[in-house]
C-alpha cells in the first residue's frame, strides 16, 4: 500500500489494484466545544482508561497502545464522562517523520480518525460493526513531534445506522492544531 499526494492538494491511498481512498482537506469543519484541560486529561487517564473496553484493539495504528514506538501513532484514550468526550495527552513520536519537526498530514487524518470512533461507541451506542464512511479535516497549526498534545473526540448527531462525530488535536496550552468532523456509519448485519 502506498500514500502519494493527489489532484486538488489531497492525498490518495492505494494498492496495486487501485485507489483504497482520497483525502481533501476541507475548510467546512465544525469547532470543538473547549479543550479539555491537560490536568483534566490526566486525570481521566487515571480514572477511566479505555484499555479494558470491548472496543480496544492494541494494534490499531491510531489507538493501539501495543505497537512499536514508531510504528504507530500510540493514542490511548481514556473517558471524561462529565463533559462526554475521550482524550488522551499523546507526544507524536520523532520516529513518525524522521528528519521533521512536523507530524506529516497522512498521520494528523489517522490522529483525528480514532477519537471520533471511540465517542461514537460510547456516547452514541454504536456497535462494533461501525466504520469511518467521512473524514474531513482542517489542519490550523502544525502538529509537533516530541511535544504533548491532547486528542479529543466527541459526538455531534446520531440518525439511525449515522453517526456524526468531532474530534481535535490541540496543544498541551490548549491551541487548536487539527480538528475534523466524520460521519461513521453501521454496516448492516449479514444475514446467512
Amino acid at each position: 500500500m502506498s500514500l502519494r499526494a493527489a489532484v486538488d492538494n489531497g492525498y490518495e491511498l492505494a494498492d496495486a489494484e487501485g485507489t483504497l481512498l482520497t483525502a481533501q482537506e476541507c475548510e467546512t469543519v465544525v469547532l470543538p466545544p473547549s479543550v479539555p484541560s491537560w490536568a483534566d486529561v490526566r486525570m481521566a487517564e487515571k480514572q477511566h482508561p479505555l484499555t479494558d473496553s470491548p472496543f480496544y484493539r492494541g494494534d490499531c495504528f491510531g489507538c493501539g497502545g501495543d505497537r512499536a514506538p514508531g510504528q504507530g501513532l500510540r493514542q490511548t484514550f481514556s473517558l471524561l464522562p462529565e463533559r462526554s468526550l475521550v482524550a488522551t495527552t499523546w507526544t507524536p513520536d520523532p520516529e513518525l517523520a524522521p528528519g521533521s519537526d512536523e507530524l506529516p498530514a497522512e498521520h494528523i487524518w489517522g490522529a483525528l480518525d480514532c477519537p471520533g470512533g471511540w465517542a461514537c461507541r460510547l456516547f452514541s451506542d454504536a456497535p462494533d460493526e461501525t466504520v469511518t464512511a467521512y473524514l474531513a479535516t482542517t489542519v490550523t497549526k502544525p502538529v509537533v513531534l516530541g511535544e504533548g498534545h491532547i486528542t479529543f473526540g466527541w459526538v455531534i448527531s446520531k440518525a439511525g445506522r449515522k453517526h456524526t462525530v468531532g474530534s481535535a488535536i490541540a496543544t498541551r496550552d490548549g491551541e487548536l492544531c487539527a480538528r475534523s468532523t466524520a460521519l461513521w456509519l453501521t454496516l448492516p448485519r449479514r444475514t446467512t
